[in-house]
């Protein structure tokens, strides 16, 4: 087991600040005397001052939609980008509306840019979603390069696949959120598998010994 179980952890000390209570392999114990804050630049003690005011201002009130805004209000983010899945093409439209009534200048930016055939990072046809048929590699690099062209200065994702969205936060020059969590199953709503874990979703438990025929 790793040094770190915060998951498991039953006591939270560190929400509390009863220090003595920490448990002996909590991670506060290597910052104890608040020298974590040295790891922020000073442009990101202001994404962290601004993002605290926008938790207590809207707390269980403002949408993730409102808090976004407000975040990049705050920060003084006048174009923003969307980084967006190619299935949620009308969702883009409508975020891109709201946030251009609301002020922001706004750059956005299909996954399938480029369309560049699947066959460039050798997937055979039968391994397509639609064998048969022309189909286009997402291309979250670029997607990220061409909104750093653009210059924006907060880049939000919008249902991006899994490991693509790793690629374009890795990319992206600007700060990035995350608006919309890619989950085809569950109507983008990913921590339901969570909720119905010990219910109609039990099969997450053994999902890797299954899908992969491990012994």
């Amino acid at each position: 087991m790793s040094e770190f179980t915060c998951a498991e952890c039953r006591v939270w000390a560190c929400r509390s600040h009863e220090m003595d209570r920490l448990p002996k392999n909590c991670p506060t114990r290597k910052s104890m005397n608040g020298e974590d804050i040295e790891l922020y630049s000073e442009e990101e003690l202001k994404i962290s001052h601004e993002a605290a005011l926008v938790e207590s201002v809207g707390y269980g009130r403002h949408t993730r939609l409102e808090e976004t805004m407000s975040f990049a209000y705050r920060m003084g983010y006048k174009k923003l980008g969307i980084g967006f899945c190619a299935g949620l093409k009308e969702e883009a439209r409508v975020l891109a509306g709201i946030l251009r009534e609301n002020g922001f200048e706004v750059c956005a930016e299909i996954c399938k840019c480029g369309s560049m055939s699947k066959s460039c990072i050798g997937i055979e046809d039968s391994e397509q979603v639609r064998p048969g048929q022309f189909e286009p590699m997402c291309n979250p690099a670029a997607q990220a390069e061409r909104l750093n062209e653009e210059g924006t200065e907060l880049n939000i994702l919008l249902g991006l696949c899994v490991g693509h969205d790793s690629l374009f936060i890795k990319h992206s020059k600007a700060p990035v959120t995350v608006f919309v969590s890619k989950d085809r199953a569950l109507a983008h709503n990913p921590i339901a598998a969570i909720y119905q874990s010990d219910a109609y979703l039990k099969r997450v438990h053994t999902f890797i010994k299954d899908e992969f025929h491990l012994e």
